[in-house]
């Protein structure tokens, strides 16, 4: 089964000069519906969203989402599919903390809490079925390794089917949580493309803003075939402040 995936963190709030979510919305699903995806996994997905998010949504996608809290700042990493595609058989959340299934923070972002969704899709003309996980870290190197020590966790409890892991990670390829992630999943994008610049770019990308942080990890049961940063804009500007990553797989 070929597989065509997209993670994106499409900003939370609106930003000035023409890049309010409304404006950003129609971007976002003129770009994304370029790539014709399988699945999607986004960040920043909060309330401000929920006027807009059919604009991407439309007949064609499944929409999961759960906020990672209830009050304070309230954040999801949503997961679409395609509905005619794929029949999802489970989907659930946890949370990076020491109390994973329990909304909670975590860590050096003691308060702040972050979340993982997750769902388990079954082809519906092959029955192949894979995981994918999405979500955001946090900032600290204390979170971000024990972040990925927890997704492995949960991983193994997907098993024995393959699985996705898509999400901005707010860690470079330097940093100790990049890693340890490599020691047990795969860099699609050092895999194929190769591509290090700055997937934040902050609606300038001509500053070097030396952060590439948003990732396509798959496990070993998955082949990769190519990567791209989607950087293009729609009306000549951009749908989010970062660039979002479209990955071709194999299963």
């Amino acid at each position: 089964m070929n597989l065509k995936v997209i993670s994106f963190n499409i900003r939370c709030v609106d930003d000035a000069n023409g890049h309010t979510i409304k404006e950003r919305a129609q971007r976002l699903a003129i770009i994304t519906q370029r790539y014709d995806a399988d699945v999607m996994g986004l960040q920043e997905y909060t309330p401000f969203w929920e006027q807009d998010i059919d604009k991407i949504i439309g007949e064609e996608y499944a929409f999961f989402y759960k906020y990672r809290a209830d009050n304070g700042w309230v954040e999801s990493a949503p997961i679409l599919w395609k509905k005619d595609k794929f029949a999802c058989i489970r989907k659930g959340c946890f949370w990076l903390s020491d109390t994973p299934e329990a909304m909670s923070g975590g860590w050096d972002e003691e308060g702040h809490n972050r979340i993982c969704l997750f769902v388990i899709l079954q082809e519906k003309e092959t029955q192949k079925t894979f995981a994918l996980i999405n979500t955001h870290f946090g900032f600290g190197c204390e979170n971000q390794v024990k972040s990925v020590r927890l997704m492995h966790e949960y991983m193994q409890k997907l098993r024995p089917y393959p699985v996705i892991f898509t999400g901005d990670f707010n860690m470079i390829p330097s940093s100790m949580g990049y890693a340890e992630m490599i020691a047990k999943m795969r860099d699609v994008n050092e895999l194929t493309v190769r591509d290090r610049r700055s997937t934040y770019h902050g609606y300038a990308p001509e500053t070097d803003k030396n952060a590439h942080i948003d990732y396509c990890f798959i496990t070993e049961d998955i082949t990769p075939i190519s990567l791209k940063i989607i950087d293009e804009r729609a009306d000549d500007k951009f749908p989010s402040d970062h660039y979002g990553i479209f990955a071709e797989l194999e299963l």
